[in-house]
C-alpha cells in the first residue's frame, strides 16, 4: 500500500467519522428538544395538581 492509498484512507475515515458526528450532533439536538417538552409537561401536571389539591383544602405534599 502506498503511500497515497494511506492518505486516501485517511480521507475517507475523517469524512466517515465526520458525518457520523453530524448525526449524533441532530440525534442530541432532537432528545434536548424532546426532554425539555416533557419538562414543560411535568411542570404544567405538577402546577395542577398543586392547585386542585389547594382548592380541596389539602395540604400538597412536594418533595
Amino acid at each position: 500500500m502506498g503511500v497515497s492509498e494511506k492518505v486516501m484512507d485517511a480521507l475517507r475515515a475523517g469524512i466517515l467519522l465526520n458525518e457520523r458526528v453530524s448525526t449524533l450532533i441532530d440525534r442530541v439536538e432532537r432528545m434536548d428538544r424532546d426532554l425539555r417538552r416533557v419538562n414543560e409537561r411535568l411542570v404544567r401536571l405538577e402546577t395542577m395538581l398543586e392547585i386542585a389539591t389547594l382548592r380541596q383544602g389539602l395540604t400538597p405534599k412536594i418533595e
